[in-house]
């Protein structure tokens, strides 16, 4: 490969909504992989493993935030550098607000079924983000605190069962991800689905009229999963 010209092809081309499910079953599949590759460090380099959990709980999380590209590219392939802006919380917070109402509903749905208050056992405090990018850091680097220099494998070794509870998180929530994004074709059909779903949004009335067709969504939806066997 040269890698001159790979890296003028990075990130370059317009990307269909098709590109963009194969994009979230990709994210998945890497999230699981970060997974395993945690497990396998935990008793070794713990601190490695508390950075490899922390980058499958981002990678399961891009699945969910590459619903808004599908929607936009739904009407017509759309450029990556695009989909970054699109993508950012603090000016596109209304369609991440609608995406994560999606989200509840569908857990919280898939919960009652089971029985539970809750879909996850591990649940994640608000706020928590900043203190996860920290580990993250951590993880992978040497850095000072309290006038002494720590290493990864220190830190990792003093915050055993943060490894452990970080990896519970990140295993627990990328296999909830399994039923609609196990394979390229399932992730396909999610990121097709997602720009239909935001087209029922759009015609909803007000907060209880969204809920209701929220709720008819789903149930389309899962009868259409029901009837292809998946």
């Amino acid at each position: 490969m040269d890698m001159r010209e790979f890296v003028k092809t990075l990130r370059t081309g317009r990307l269909s909504v098709d590109e963009i499910g194969r994009g979230m079953h990709k994210s998945f599949i890497n999230a699981r992989e970060l997974i395993e590759d945690a497990e396998t460090l935990l008793d070794k380099r713990p601190g490695r493993a508390i950075s490899l959990a922390v980058l499958a709980i981002e990678e399961i999380g891009k699945v969910v935030l590459l619903a808004n590209a599908a929607v936009r590219a739904a009407k017509a392939p759309v450029e990556w550098k695009v989909i970054q802006e699109e993508l950012d919380l603090r000016s596109h917070q209304h369609k991440q607000t609608i995406f994560a109402a999606y989200g509840r509903t569908l857990l919280n749905d898939l919960a009652s079924g089971k029985g539970k208050p809750s879909f996850y056992d591990n649940e994640v405090p608000g706020g928590i983000a900043p203190l996860l990018d920290l580990f993250k850091q951590l993880g992978f680097y040497v850095d000072a605190g309290n006038a002494r220099f720590t290493c990864p494998d220190e830190f990792g070794r003093d915050n055993r069962e943060w490894a452990e509870w970080l990896i519970r998180v990140a295993k627990e929530r990328t296999e909830s991800f399994e039923a609609l994004h196990g394979t390229e074709d399932k992730s396909i059909s999610v990121a097709r689905r997602a720009a239909e779903f935001a087209a029922v949004v759009a015609q909803a009335r007000d907060e209880a009229d969204l809920k209701i067709r929220i709720r008819e969504f789903l149930t389309k939806q899962r009868r259409e999963f029901q009837g292809h066997g998946t």
